[in-house]
């Protein structure tokens, strides 16, 4: 065996990688509708553990929570939510910048600073989900 093929984690490995960012969105969703509801606008109290919640991000949570869950079928799916993630977290840190340095005014979402943070690391952990090369798993028609 090659030493590049050996530095390339098995399909197995980026499913579960896609599995606990899933689950972790998903109780961070879940957790949010507990404590904040369907509230929205600015209020520094409503937090989970550091991250701010409020209805929409709630949602965007829970869903993204259940597409990650989703996304462990197969190496494709686990590809297309790493692409998905990584564009859709690359917009919400754009707005979570302006959100968080601008005004509180303007953050309907309630987005934090860890909430940034949160979305800067998810958008990276996106992209390498799509272009790490992976060995073994079935074959899916297209270089690896």
């Amino acid at each position: 065996m090659s030493p590049s093929a050996r530095a390339q984690p098995p399909v197995a490995m980026l499913r579960a990688a896609v599995g606990v960012i899933g689950l972790a969105y998903l109780v961070l969703g879940i957790a949010g509708f507990a404590i904040a509801g369907s509230d929205m606008g600015y209020d520094e109290s409503r937090t989970v553990w550091v991250f701010g919640v409020s209805g929409l991000l709630n949602i965007g949570h829970t869903g993204v929570g259940a597409l990650g869950l989703a996304a462990t079928r197969n190496e494709g799916t686990v590809r297309a939510f790493g692409w998905l993630s990584f564009f859709g977290f690359a917009g919400l840190l754009a707005y979570g910048i302006l959100a968080v340095t601008v005004s509180p005014l303007g953050n309907i979402a309630n987005v934090h600073i860890a909430n940034v943070c949160l979305y800067g690391v998810s958008s990276v952990l996106g992209l390498l989900l799509s272009v790490v090369p992976s060995r073994g798993g079935a074959a899916t028609g297209h270089a690896t």
